[in-house]
């Protein structure tokens, strides 16, 4: 399932994208990070990593526009990296997590717990 982090209301805010895959590469060792040149890809970043233990992946896209983050796997290992991602960002700029067909969201905040995340996106069918 693909899920989505952005900005919950209209900013100027953007994620570097030097920046950010530096620091996904420090926080995950199994993963590969591949910079997109095409000017036309909705995309300029993408990382598959491969979630330890199980085997899954997680395929994690920053948007050429630098205030977004596509999220495609597990909605546990989605929710993980919404946590890690809140992490990194300035509290004062609002984050909000929620699935392709915007059917639930979350706020994500510096106290935002996995659960949290998770709960929301039980009850769709």
């Amino acid at each position: 399932m693909e899920y989505l982090i952005t900005p919950s209301t209209a900013t100027n805010w953007q994620i570097n994208a030097s920046d950010f895959s530096q620091e996904i590469q420090k926080q995950w060792s199994d993963i590969e990070v591949l910079s997109i040149t095409n000017l036309d890809s909705y995309y300029v970043l993408e990382c598959t990593i491969k979630v330890p233990g199980i085997g899954q992946k997680l395929d994690v896209a920053l948007h050429r526009d630098g205030q977004g983050i596509s999220l495609d796997g597990d909605l546990a290992d989605c929710a993980r990296f919404a946590i890690w991602f809140r992490s990194l960002v300035a509290p004062k700029q609002e984050l909000v997590f929620y699935d392709q067909g915007y059917n639930s969201h979350i706020e994500l905040r510096a106290e935002t717990t996995e659960s949290d995340i998770i709960q929301p996106f039980l009850t769709l069918t």
